[in-house]
């Protein structure tokens, strides 16, 4: 006999947590109770006794203010049955999950049970802190969102802007549906031990789609968690279908002008939202935002500094803000360091390393009424797909949605802007029906136009192609070409060489946007924005910045047909920036950077002008003195202007020497520079320098090979400090 295939009502969001949200069903004085359930669509009636929670059902138009029974909202049937096993075994990704939510269950009892008991906090040890983050990652990654995506009938009409990568990996892994393919990604991160070691960071993308698990990786490990509750005792988050999806951040949409799609072209979730009831909630805060208490350090403040501009300042138009950024929360604490003068410091007899036995302390952090209003702004502008929203208490749900109404901050733009104004008119109605005076507030913003929307979405496909082989281990850098050598001597590595590559272009992406944007502003203003902007650049690594400059050489050139591409750093893209990166072993690693960029676009500003005889005798400002002095300032316009700050140690000594000795010689000496109508300091650099020239090899003589330290003395006195002849 066949096995018969029984169909399941299964939850995207757990029962468990609803029931925070719940309340008993008590009927009103003259509802006519039934002593059994109704068949068909009877079935769907509340009984005393029920768990219930007050929503707004979206599925009904207009939408209804009404009860609704915990265990048959946000599910559907059947979402997680895996055709692909036979019957007994289709709904094995089901029972894991019921057996997942048993275990984090436990660990969110503690943390409501605490609140309860009006705890300031509790701690938590590091494996049940790992749960809870798994499982959040889960409630996103297993939500109606993620189901939609996967969910088609054939693999050509997966149309996430992924789809060339996943039917890459179905073909490679044998996988026939994407479901198939989200429903292994499920069971692996269900299944995965996340030891303290975290080798699992490195095991998982081999495992799993591998764009998928660095998501979850950036989930877990890229974000710090803290709980929050309203200061005010009459304020309440509302849930969503997708509240444990959405996040806050900046969110681009472009117009693909070709076809006339709106289309995504950037994201960066700075803030996830985890709704536990009424009360709590528990938010994820990306580490590229400021953690005091860590960023005392100045190293971690560099590293944190460098993450924010990859994330943010390469990416967006514009510097980014969180609207959540002043949000009152912190990192939790543990038991295994203290916090000394501001600054972090390991106890006595811990090295640093992470242990099972490690614990954290979760505190309870009140936020403002403000605060609260924007977190459930945020889940009410993502709700227009959903089909229910929960809240607490009708006199709050109306203060909620007049306060998100009328708020001045309600910009209608990016996809599925028809269908979010019909939400936003839904909205408005319901606030008027919770006794709302006030006419609702929005603006409609277009989307900036994309020439070529479909290149964009490939070249970064392509980078994303690349790094996933370099992550799993499936590709390798060819050493034997002299660009990777360089490269790899600039501190990159197999894992960062497509990452920097991507990085770079964007960089040079924005620069050139910048020169766009501020056409007609004072040139004055428009150069200091370069400046600032380089200053931020060379504080990048050295190998990103060198990826960087041949962007710009390949500009100039005329190889860089496009502004979305890559460059090919093979023939014509060579310069002097490169007998830099083959010496980077002899200079500061705070000055690599610099010295790149200023090999670069000093070579590239001598050759722009080869009429200009740089060191001629000025005598009289005419046209042509002029252009020689504006170039020979030029040159020298930058923070490494001084010799003595060239990144060398030994250059450095000796140039702090012959300054010295300039200074004590008098004028005579300075005039060795020639050009009397140059300015007193720029003379004694520029004598120091011929001085400094004429002893370079000596100094670092048996620092670096013969043929390579001549090369870097001409790169040095004729590009980056260019001296008298």
């Amino acid at each position: 006999m066949a096995d018969i295939i029984r169909t399941q009502y299964q939850h995207f969001v757990p029962q468990f947590l609803l029931r925070n949200f719940s309340h008993v069903h008590k009927p009103r004085k003259g509802d006519r109770e039934k002593k059994k359930h109704p068949k068909g669509k009877g079935e769907k009636r509340i009984y005393p006794g029920d768990r219930v929670v007050n929503t707004l059902d979206l599925s009904e138009d207009p939408p209804v203010l009404c009860e609704a029974r915990v265990n048959r909202i946000f599910g559907q049937m059947d979402m997680y049955r895996d055709t692909s096993k036979d019957s007994p075994e289709q709904q094995h990704v089901e029972e894991m999950f019921s057996k997942l939510e048993g275990q984090a269950s436990i660990v969110f009892r503690k943390i409501t049970k605490a609140f309860e008991q009006k705890e300031p906090g509790l701690w938590l040890t590091r494996e049940e802190k790992d749960l809870v983050r798994k499982f959040l990652f889960l409630l996103q990654y297993r939500g109606s969102g993620y189901h939609q995506r996967f969910y088609r009938d054939r693999t050509e009409d997966y149309d996430a802007n992924d789809r060339e990568l996943l039917w890459e990996y179905m073909a490679e892994k044998g996988f026939k549906q994407p479901m198939d393919v989200w429903l292994h990604n499920l069971r692996t991160i269900m299944e995965l031990r996340m030891d303290p070691e975290k080798k699992w960071i490195h095991d998982l993308p081999k495992c799993m789609y591998t764009d998928d698990a660095m998501g979850f990786i950036i989930h877990a490990e890229g974000m710090y968690m803290a709980i929050c509750t309203p200061s005010n005792a009459g304020d309440e988050f509302i849930l969503t279908d997708n509240s444990y999806n959405v996040f806050e951040g900046p969110n681009c949409f472009v117009t693909d002008k070709s076809t006339g799609k709106v289309e995504g072209s950037a994201h960066a979730p700075l803030h996830h939202f985890a709704p536990i009831s009424a009360k709590l909630m528990i938010i994820l805060r990306s580490f590229v935002l400021p953690v005091p208490e860590e960023d005392a350090n100045p190293r971690v403040k560099e590293e944190r500094d460098e993450l924010h501009f990859m994330a943010l300042g390469a990416v967006y138009n514009q510097e980014v803000k969180s609207v959540l950024s002043d949000l009152p929360i912190a990192k939790a604490r543990n038991n295994y360091s203290k916090i000394v003068g501001g600054r972090l410091q390991l106890l006595e007899g811990e090295d640093g390393k992470h242990r099972k036995d490690h614990k954290f302390y979760f505190k309870y952090f009140p936020i403002h009424a403000n605060h609260v209003q924007t977190i459930n702004g945020i889940f009410l502008y993502n709700a227009y797909l959903c089909s229910r929203i929960v809240f607490g208490t009708k006199d709050n749900f109306s203060r909620t949605l007049e306060e998100y109404l009328t708020a001045n901050c309600n910009i209608i733009t990016g996809d599925d802007v028809e269908r979010r104004l019909e939400f936003l008119k839904k909205l408005a109605a319901v606030s008027k029906v919770l006794g709302s005076d006030k006419e609702p507030l929005w603006k409609e913003e277009p989307n900036p136009e994309m020439e070529d929307y479909e290149g964009f979405r490939l070249g970064i496909l392509e980078m994303r192609r690349q790094h996933s082989k370099m992550i799993k281990g499936d590709m390798k850098l060819d050493n034997d070409l002299e660009a990777v050598q360089m490269y790899r001597s600039l501190g990159g590595t197999e894992g960062t060489f497509f990452m920097d590559m991507d990085q770079a272009r964007r960089m040079w992406i924005l620069r050139v946007k910048i020169d766009v944007w501020s056409q007609g502003l004072d040139e004055s203003l428009r150069q200091r924005n370069r400046l600032l902007l380089t200053e931020s650049y060379c504080r990048l690594p050295s190998s990103r910045v060198w990826f960087y400059v041949k962007h710009i050489r390949a500009a100039v050139s005329g190889q860089l047909k496009e502004l979305e591409t890559n460059v090919d750093l093979g023939d014509g893209l060579q310069g002097p920036e490169d007998t830099i990166a083959k010496a980077a072993h002899i200079i500061k690693p705070q000055r690599l950077a610099q010295l790149i960029y200023q090999a670069a676009t000093n070579d590239i500003a001598l050759k722009e002008s080869p009429e200009i005889n740089l060191w001629a005798k000025i005598d009289k400002l005419d046209m042509d003195s002029f252009k020689q002095l504006k170039l020979l300032r030029r040159l020298n316009a930058s923070e490494l202007q001084h010799i003595r700050h060239c990144g060398i140690d030994e250059i450095e000594q000796v140039a702090r020497e012959e300054e010295t000795n300039v200074f004590k010689e008098g004028i005579r000496s300075r005039e060795e520079a020639g050009n009397s109508i140059l300015e007193e300091g720029e003379r004694i650099e520029l004598s120091t320098r011929m001085r400094v020239r004429s002893k370079f090899v000596k100094a670092l003589r048996g620092k670096i090979e013969l043929t390579l330290l001549k090369a870097l003395k001409e790169v040095f006195f004729k590009i980056i400090f260019p001296t008298p002849v």
